[in-house]
């Protein structure tokens, strides 16, 4: 078992978390790479969701170097559970962000990467983890679906989705979990009459058609166990980025009292 040194130990103990103000958000942006899709996620919470319904919280390992946040969001996605995005390193970081961030047995809705489920686990009581597989649109292999049963509407957030909703049966809707400037992440819901049907492609395929028009990269985020939504997205013209990311649920414990 490796100890930390004397040396880091210090450094963490010098370390501080500063709430990064609305007016000093782009200071995260020289630590994201924006044209990384695996920083696509973290880079839109902390630098572009609604500032009135984001938190912001920086890693300081000295006074003059910001090394990581904590970006946490209310969202239309769930209007109970915040989203939490960790961009971090190390498992100090991590426990310092989370402990100064997060209240008490409230639920948060977390995404991390997964070769951070070890600290997941140890640190906080959670839900049973979903683990999730990014994927992303090869424009060059999508082509366009009509379907004229489609309809077009809004989510509560206000952005753009999809629906098909069959008189005599079957639902199917895709929609947007978080978009950016130069991004954006789908969603796909559906009965099971509708991904029989292939109503899940169609909607799907009329999203990527206006995310393509808007010069996006076009991301989706699917499940290991959803394999519908696997033959769908390789139809499609998704391919894999071999970017994995755990998504559960988390409370911060109690503080257990001194004797």
């Amino acid at each position: 078992m490796a100890y930390p040194s004397e040396e880091a130990t210090i450094l963490h103990r010098m370390a501080r978390i500063q709430i990064i103000s609305p007016e000093h958000r782009d200071s995260l942006s020289r630590l994201v790479d924006l044209r990384s899709v695996a920083d696509a996620m973290p880079a839109y919470y902390a630098l572009e969701h609604p500032s009135e319904r984001t938190e912001l919280f920086g890693y300081y390992p000295s006074p003059d170097i910001l090394s990581g946040f904590l970006a946490v969001a209310q969202t239309g996605f769930d209007l109970f559970r915040p989203v939490a995005v960790p961009f971090v390193a190390n498992a100090e970081a991590m426990s310092s962000l989370l402990d100064k961030a997060f209240n008490v047995n409230r639920p948060y809705l977390m995404y991390v990467p997964v070769d951070q489920q070890d600290f997941i686990d140890t640190k906080f009581p959670h839900t049973p983890i979903q683990v999730t597989n990014l994927l992303r649109l090869d424009t060059r292999a999508f082509t366009p679906i009509l379907n004229v049963m489609i309809t077009r509407t809004e989510a509560t957030s206000g952005l753009p989705r999809f629906e098909i909703r069959s008189t005599v049966q079957g639902f199917a809707a895709a929609g947007i979990n978080w978009m950016s400037s130069t991004a954006a992440e789908m969603y796909i819901e559906a009965d099971e009459s509708g991904r029989r049907r292939g109503f899940t492609k169609s909607v799907l395929a009329a999203l990527i058609e206006l995310l393509i028009s808007q010069d996006r990269t076009v991301l989706f985020r699917v499940a290991d166990d959803d394999y519908d939504a696997f033959e769908d997205a390789f139809d499609l013209g998704f391919k894999p980025t071999g970017i994995r990311t755990l998504m559960t649920e988390v409370r911060k414990k109690q503080p257990v009292p001194l004797d």
